[in-house]
């Protein structure tokens, strides 16, 4: 399809890049678009040519997108369209904090989805995982993004009118550095920072400076949450005791004067200031007017599903006096299937209270917590529906947007239907109840859930297989096998054919081997020898997904658990066989009587909402830190 297009030149490099994207030409031809600079975002339909009007570049490739979706998906009705952000900023944040660097090609496709939404802005997320030359344990055998491919993927973003915007820590969050001898000096307990130091102030400020020298970004966000113990360690050997606000005041006022150097204006997250002003029952106005007024809080929360809910806690950060923004979040971080379900209600939750009290700065945040095993396409409905919930897109008229929303989205999923998109959620979905607040992290709970030990046995219901086997139905229907995100779906099919298997399994074990029930345990002894093969793959497709998105580095970590995984699958086969075949007179391990998981002793309570994510606590309650 060949579009002939009347721009600013400006936009051309971007439309160029869009058509690679998304299979069309720029040239000569009977279909005319026609794009300027305006004072409205708009479409009109006007003497057989689409006329589009923007305020900033990236809406004339929103609004581009809305006219591509015209000629590539369906020829729906011709009617003006008018793009109205209530929200002035919308921001994507991408964790690459948590084993998964994104490659600087896969960014730069995630960057055209996002101009094609509307985003203004693209934070990453780094902790330790950028390059800073005068510290070369910071982000150590991690592969980090260096400078120069900070610059690039900068450069790129704006072409499409993306602003690229410095995330990191300049407190806590800083565990993966705490290990290097040369590095631990640095702190005052757990991941914290040693505030008041000259290292910790000469360290910020060379993260900092390589910020401003890699970014073209005027803003910083500098990060300060969850510091909880923040002047608890050696800090209160050294100095005694000092409240925990005086001590936040203090090292952000420090931190805010080496961004002033570079000219940066920074935000943090709001957490620790906020917990000072709700938390403590008797917190003054003199406490609250010492906050630094020059630094953005960003009032994270993820968590709830009432408007009212966000409006009261926006209104607390009102408070404060301080610029005040709001993230909310694309649930990515449950192990390798996504929530997009709980995502979207939250988001429009939280949206709708951010109109209410202008709160006119909104990140959508994608973390990816231990592991970050989901992918950030992955939630791509949730990336999407905060783009149209910005602007009360879904508030307007219901079957045009119904139409419009489905067909912008099937051009940006190539071909795949929202609803089918959202089934990636489905190995999170472990009974029929359609309650959104019904959120866990199953996919990953039942994966590493020890087959011997059983240690998340008593929450897992009777029905979990069938669940799993309608599960696979379900991704059978959807014809995903020939799009661009066909790998996500032979992903999460792969992943629900393993707990088909798997989550009832290790209950079998247990119950057949108390009743000495030795023909049913030779049945559970094949499903273990049939396990294997479906796990290696379940590996194999998230091998492949893992590494097209992602630097290898941090899949170590994937290695290592599923290997974990296979060889523990091992040894239960030896051990049954051997107790089977008379090697052995018993097998300790299913010996013992299990406890409730939820800690009600020999009173069982099936958990349906259990979002624990951790490795180290769903595979055993041994010594393996």
């Amino acid at each position: 399809m060949i579009l002939n297009i009347h721009c600013p030149k400006q936009l051309n490099n971007g439309l160029l890049e869009l058509a690679k994207e998304f299979d069309f030409e720029i040239g000569a031809s009977n279909i005319n678009i026609y794009i300027e600079k305006a004072d409205i975002n708009k479409v009109e339909f006007i003497d057989e040519a689409y006329h589009i009007k923007y305020t900033e570049e990236v809406y004339a490739y929103r609004m581009f997108f809305h006219v591509l979706t015209r000629f590539k998906i369906d020829r729906y009705f011709d009617y003006n369209f008018e793009f109205d952000p209530v929200i002035k900023s919308l921001t994507f944040m991408l964790d690459c904090s948590r084993n998964a660097i994104m490659k600087v090609g896969s960014l730069k496709k995630l960057i055209r989805y996002l101009a094609c939404m509307g985003y203004n802005c693209l934070m990453l997320y780094t902790e330790d995982t950028y390059k800073v030359e005068k510290y070369p344990y910071f982000g150590y055998l991690r592969n980090p993004y260096t400078k120069q491919d900070l610059k690039e993927i900068d450069n790129y973003c704006k072409l499409f009118g993306i602003e690229l915007i410095p995330c990191i820590q300049t407190l806590a969050h800083f565990n993966s550095i705490v290990r290097h001898p040369s590095m631990a000096g640095l702190f005052d307990c757990d991941d914290i920072l040693m505030i008041g130091e000259d290292k910790t102030y000469e360290f910020i400020e060379e993260l900092i400076k390589t910020c401003s020298e890699a970014f073209s970004s005027k803003k910083i966000h500098i990060g300060m949450d969850e510091a909880h113990m923040v002047g608890r360690g050696k800090y209160l050997d050294k100095n005694g005791y000092h409240e925990r606000g005086e001590l936040m005041n203090y090292h952000v006022k420090r931190v805010l004067d080496i961004c002033a150097k570079y000219n940066l204006h920074a935000m943090m997250w709001s957490d620790m200031y906020v917990s000072l002003a709700t938390g403590e029952a008797n917190v003054s106005n003199e406490k609250l007017a010492s906050i630094p007024k020059d630094i953005e809080l960003i009032y994270w929360d993820y968590y709830h599903t009432s408007v009212a809910h966000y409006e009261n806690v926006l209104n607390i950060h009102k408070r404060l006096g301080n610029e005040i923004g709001f993230a909310g979040g694309a649930w990515k971080w449950l192990g390798f299937s996504p929530d997009n379900r709980y995502s979207n209600i939250e988001i429009d939750a939280s949206m709708r209270a951010c109109k209410l009290t202008n709160t006119n700065n909104y990140i959508l945040t994608a973390w990816g917590d231990n592991g970050a095993e989901t992918s950030p396409f992955a939630v791509l409905p949730a990336i999407f529906y905060a783009s149209l919930t910005r602007y009360n897109y879904l508030d307007l008229d219901k079957d045009v947007n119904k139409l419009v929303f489905n067909n912008e989205f099937r051009l940006l999923s190539d071909g795949i239907s929202f609803d089918d998109f959202m089934k990636l959620d489905l190995a999170n979905r472990i009974t029929h109840n359609n309650d959104f607040n019904e959120k866990n992290s199953a996919n990953k709970y039942l994966l590493f859930n020890d087959i011997l030990l059983g240690t998340l046995d008593t929450i897992i219901d009777d029905n979990i297989v069938k669940m799993y086997l309608e599960h696979i139905e379900e991704f059978n229907k959807i014809k995903y096998q020939n799009t661009k995100f066909a790998y996500l779906f032979a992903t999460q099919i792969n992943l629900c054919k393993v707990l088909n298997k798997k989550a009832h399994l290790g209950i079998d074990l247990r119950e057949n081997y108390q009743a000495n029930n030795k023909v049913a345990l030779k049945e559970n002894l094949k499903s273990l020898k049939e396990l294997l093969p479906l796990i290696e793959e379940f590996y194999n497709s998230f091998n492949y997904q893992w590494h097209l998105e992602n630097r290898a580095n941090g899949f170590d970590v994937q290695d290592i658990r599923i290997g974990a995984l296979e060889k523990r699958i091992k040894v239960a086969i030896k051990k049954i066989s051997d107790y089977l075949e008379g090697r052995c007179d018993k097998v300790e391990e299913l010996e013992e009587k299990l406890l409730c998981f939820n800690g009600h002793n020999e009173d069982f309570e099936k958990d349906y909402d259990n979002c624990e994510y951790r490795w180290r606590r769903m595979t055993s309650v041994n010594v393996n830190d």
